[in-house]
């Protein structure tokens, strides 16, 4: 397998993903790999389709490309690329999801500890979002594995 790109690297993870779930499984790290997987697709997206015309473009990228906000990077492809990429309901799921890269992983004020609706959430979100960048790339006939 190659993994040369955000997007392979979301759909090898998407992959064990869905596996996990098939198989049954369910731990807390699965709010934190969704949020992670939903970002990749979307980094792919920043990466491949915006091209910064001036220096300023170049820092805004390179600033949302660190982000594990997936509002943020949400907000990016659609004020940069375009707002009919992502549908409205696969951002309110994201936007369901956001925060888990942390609040899932470590103790604290803000860990939280998922329900099985909140993995519901986190499949559902991985899903749509999935579903919209493969079909961007298809219908512009942009050339990846998919």
């Amino acid at each position: 397998m190659n993994l040369n790109s955000y997007f392979d690297f979301a759909d090898n993870e998407y992959e064990y993903f869905k596996a996990a779930i098939e198989a049954g499984l369910f731990a807390n790290s699965m709010g934190a790999q969704a949020q992670a997987i939903c970002e990749k697709y979307l980094k792919h997206l920043i990466d491949t389709e915006f091209s910064p015309a001036n220096q300023g473009q170049e820092y805004e990228k390179t600033a949302v490309m660190k982000t594990h906000s997936l509002n943020r990077l949400m907000n990016f492809v659609a004020n940069n690329i375009s707002e009919n990429i992502i549908s409205p309901e696969t951002k309110a799921a994201c936007r369901g999801v956001d925060g888990f890269y942390f609040s899932t992983r470590y103790p604290g004020n803000d860990s939280i500890e998922l329900t099985r609706d909140d993995l519901d959430l986190c499949i559902d979100a991985v899903d749509k979002l999935r579903d919209d960048v493969v079909d961007y790339i298809q219908t512009t006939g942009h050339q990846h594995m998919v």
